[in-house]
């Protein structure tokens, strides 16, 4: 496996298709002080999805990197650094189902980071995920992410409902 940064230009617009199954979610329980984050079984497991594009023009300087086999692209990790409040927000992440469990996606997060502290001055890294999306939410708090924002109300007015509750997680970058 190789690790090469994607051509924004050849890449620009390359859409692609999540699918993941989450056995787990977190409730999030508005209360009058403050709310509780508490994780829970879904009844069964549960099958979610979403589509999205590389190198969206709300991005500042997006970055990305592909994961290759030969030619065949296993999968990519993109990023751009916010200047508003000085972080850099990874913005997608993906892996074809085949290709999860492999250490391909935290070989590509590895890149991402060290790119990140190498060539930005940014505080932290953020990223996006959803209270239902276990899986993701493992997988970043493994490489020492932490919760930073709930937004109860980001995709629709029933997002708790749903238990679709968009999430924000944070790494502050530590240079070397």
């Amino acid at each position: 496996m190789d690790i090469r940064p994607l051509d924004r230009e050849e890449y620009a617009g390359y859409s692609f298709h999540v699918e993941y199954t989450t056995a787990w979610y977190y409730d999030v329980d508005i209360r009058e002080n403050g709310f509780l984050l508490e994780r829970r079984p879904f009844p069964a497991p549960e099958r979610r999805s979403f589509s999205d594009t590389l190198f969206s023009e709300w991005l500042e300087d997006p970055v990305a990197f592909g994961a290759f086999e030969g030619k065949t692209l296993l999968g990519f990790i993109e990023g751009s650094p916010e200047a508003w409040h000085n972080v850099f927000r990874i913005s997608n992440i993906y892996l074809s189902e085949a290709c999860r469990g492999r250490g391909i996606g935290s070989a590509l997060m590895t890149r991402m980071l060290a790119w990140a502290r190498e060539r930005t001055a940014c505080r932290g890294v953020v990223l996006e995920t959803q209270t239902c999306n276990d899986p993701a939410i493992r997988f970043y708090r493994k490489r020492g992410f932490h919760l930073s924002r709930i937004d109860v109300r980001e995709y629709a007015n029933d997002d708790a409902a749903r238990k679709e509750v968009r999430i924000d997680l944070f790494l502050p970058l530590e240079r070397t």
